[in-house]
């Protein structure tokens, strides 16, 4: 019994788990004596047996009671537990990649008295009675001033063709020139049809326990070269997409909408940095991004309801991506998420990052009904289309056909500074994607170095969380005490100045910029061997 329990708990499966507390319960009443066909008259089993009977009658009474009620709680502990059944979201199954009316109508089918919009997809007219109309559009790049004061940090806008003057417009559509020019660096690929349930399974999560069936598909993600990656992408078989960062040689063919200029510097920097002083406008970027996938047919792969901590610009060179939106300062309380961290109270996450269990190709209206009062917008962008996406803001996508774009983002609480963009070309100023500040540069600073060619998405911000302490302890002395150093090592060591999550990948810098990083890690890495 002790065996079957571990196996069923291993595997999450719900259904096995079901049979063992009924097993376990029949095994509590079982557990009694030996069978009446064995005892004769003349047995010795027969004579212990009846002395015990003798001589406890009065408790027979009561372990037959506790047996039952053992078994009851058994049988019952599922409800007790709270523990409730998931399953992988339809798309990622493969059964829901294609619109509705290619389907199976049983993966839709409803009884009577079911809510509006029951087991339907996110963008069905069912949902038209909470939909806020389609996002703001604008035929060609906005001032900055308009994105920072209106837009900027809450509401996505798309502008229609400027991307066409883009050279990775033409130049992207060619295989054969990415992977001629680009095709040495390494991207990260991951299913093209989301699902995230398995960073989940067996966890609390709000309130209940998540159980997982044993047919779930973990979440995989796997490296290769771009050439690799586009000398198979278009087989029917490859399920997975490119997301990655997006190589600074590739960045040359990006242009950086004007809308994004006069984000706020460091004093430091537009006093000493020769490329901020020739050109203050320039925001600081945090990471870039490449997006490739290939969807036969009518086929389409998709995400998880989802939002991110960054606010994002995507450009699309080829193919279609359809968004929704949901505003979560308003709508929180109508969309579970699974981590809960987003504050509605302070407006903002208390934590990272965070998704959704609905499913948008097959809401569940019956399990989360308050989704059915959710208000959202979406909008559909096209080949030549940028795309602001908004920190924090909840969103869903469907991706069709040969679809490639870039991404460039900046960090929350980045500040609009008129000051930086007083020259009268600063508000249409423009340069290549190469040209700008990047936190995390793709394939890295020094060929051949530590972090060569190395992947580096959601990485922190080393500026600030690293950096900046150093200047502040440097002053207007310009140097920087051992034991103020060392001080703020030691909170490095105890977590309290950069949390819990593991930052080894900054040794992919090797500039003197990045001196304080190199050593923070040197002795991290020294401590690790010597504690092991």
């Amino acid at each position: 019994i002790l065996l079957l329990w571990l196996i069923c708990h291993t595997y999450y499966s719900d259904i096995l788990i079901h049979a063992m507390y009924l097993v376990t319960f029949f095994f509590f009443l079982m557990i009694r004596r030996p069978p009446r066909s064995t005892l004769s008259s003349s047995s010795a089993a027969s004579d212990v047996y009846k002395r015990q009977v003798s001589t406890q009658s009065t408790g027979a009474g009561q372990r037959t009671m506790a047996r039952l009620m053992g078994g009851f709680l058994m049988a019952t502990m599922p409800l007790v537990a709270g523990a409730v059944l998931y399953e992988q979201n339809c798309a990622s199954r493969g059964l829901c990649r294609v619109p509705i009316e290619l389907r199976d109508p049983a993966l839709h089918q409803v009884s009577e008295g079911d809510p509006p919009g029951h087991l339907r997809p996110l963008g069905d007219p069912a949902f038209d009675q909470t939909w806020d109309g389609e996002v703001d559009e604008f035929d060609g790049d906005i001032p900055p001033e308009l994105f920072w004061q209106k837009y900027y940090p809450f509401k996505p806008f798309v502008m229609r063709g400027v991307a066409k003057k883009h050279p990775a417009f033409h130049k992207w559509k060619d295989d054969g020139y990415i992977s001629k020019n680009f095709g040495q660096y390494k991207v990260k690929t991951e299913n093209k049809n989301e699902d995230r349930l398995t960073d989940y399974c067996g966890m609390e999560k709000m309130g209940q326990r998540v159980d997982c069936p044993r047919s779930v598909l973990p979440y995989t993600e796997s490296y290769m070269n771009i050439s690799s990656f586009l000398s198979r992408y278009k087989n029917p078989d490859h399920d997975t997409y490119a997301i990655s960062q997006l190589p600074t040689l590739m960045a040359k063919d990006v242009i950086v909408s004007p809308s994004w200029n006069c984000g706020r510097r460091p004093k430091a920097e537009l006093e000493h940095k020769a490329e901020v002083q020739s050109a203050p406008w320039m925001t600081q970027l945090y990471e870039t991004n490449l997006w490739i996938n290939h969807n036969e047919g009518q086929n389409f792969s998709s995400s998880v309801i989802h939002y991110d901590m960054n606010h994002q610009m995507m450009c699309i060179y080829d193919g279609e991506k359809e968004w929704y939106f949901w505003d979560l300062r308003s709508e929180i309380d109508h969309i579970p998420t699974w981590s809960e961290y987003y504050s509605k109270q302070h407006q903002r996450p208390t934590g990272g990052s965070d998704d959704s269990p609905i499913d948008g190709e097959r809401v569940d209206l019956k399990r989360y009904p308050e989704f059915a009062h959710a208000r959202w917008t979406n909008t559909t962008i096209r080949a030549g289309d940028c795309l602001y996406t908004p920190a924090h803001i909840m969103h869903y996508v469907r991706s069709t056909s040969r679809n490639i774009a870039a991404m460039y983002m900046f960090q929350t609480g980045t500040q609009y500074a008129p000051s930086q963009c007083a020259a009268e070309s600063a508000a249409s100023a423009s340069q290549t994607l190469d040209k700008f500040d990047v936190l995390w540069e793709f394939p890295g600073s020094v060929e051949g170095g530590a972090g060569w060619n190395q992947v580096k998405m959601g990485f922190p911000d080393w500026k600030r969380q690293y950096r900046a302490p150093i200047l502040r302890m440097a002053g207007g002395t310009g140097t920087v005490r051992k034991s103020d150093f060392l001080r703020m090592v030691a909170q490095f060591d105890e977590g309290h100045m950069f949390g819990a999550v593991s930052y080894t990948h900054l040794r992919a810098h090797e500039t003197p910029e990045h001196l304080v990083c190199r050593l923070l890690l040197e002795k991290k890495k020294k401590k690790n061997y010597e504690d092991r």
